[in-house]
């Protein structure tokens, strides 16, 4: 029933990618379908502003290049949450990958059932933002793993605690059944 899920899930992603991406480059009005010159791609670039998926700003290689208050983008402190399904935890890491700070929904008191509901990871959010405002760090980018739920309560915390997530990426491994299958159980 999983397996189905996360193919539906991510066909309709597909999906959404390719209409996004299709009406991006052939712009949004009617009517404009090719572009001739370099000069009236820049003007469309332009017109168009940076490409959106549901309100949300998708990172392109300018943003790569600029940067956020006083540092690069590449050189931003990166929040990981790998939310899982009972659990959420969330690791503060800078540009390199060295831990900074790290937290869960069961470091944060929360025990059994209670680690998976919304107010869990929400606080959990607060105190690793709380955390990252006591090392001066104010904007972050949020690399995001799992398919647990919660996962955007606990951004949500994050920015309440006075965090600017720059940009919101989710590195899921998919998997797509060509593992190995499984071992004989042994003759009694």
């Amino acid at each position: 029933m999983l397996k189905t899920a996360i193919s539906l899930r991510f066909a309709y992603l597909q999906r959404l990618w390719g209409t996004v991406l299709r009406e991006y480059s052939t712009g949004s009005e009617a009517g404009e379908r090719q572009v001739d010159s370099a000069a009236s791609l820049a003007a469309t670039a332009e017109r168009l502003g940076t490409p959106k998926i549901l309100g949300h700003h998708i990172v392109t290689e300018e943003c790569l290049t600029s940067t956020v208050g006083d540092r690069a983008y590449h050189e931003l402190p990166v929040l990981h949450i790998l939310a899982k399904r009972n659990n959420i935890f969330a690791t503060l890491t800078d540009c390199n990958g060295r831990v900074l700070s790290k937290s869960s929904c069961g470091a944060e008191g929360f025990r059994n059932a209670q680690k998976k509901t919304t107010v869990a990871s929400q606080t959990l959010g607060i105190s690793i933002g709380l955390k990252a405002q006591k090392l001066g760090i104010s904007s972050v980018r949020v690399k995001m793993r799992g398919l647990g739920p919660n996962r955007l309560s606990t951004l949500s915390g994050a920015s309440l605690a006075g965090l600017q997530l720059v940009s919101l990426t989710d590195d899921t491994n998919m998997h797509y059944g060509h593992g190995r299958r499984p071992r004989k159980p042994p003759r009694k």
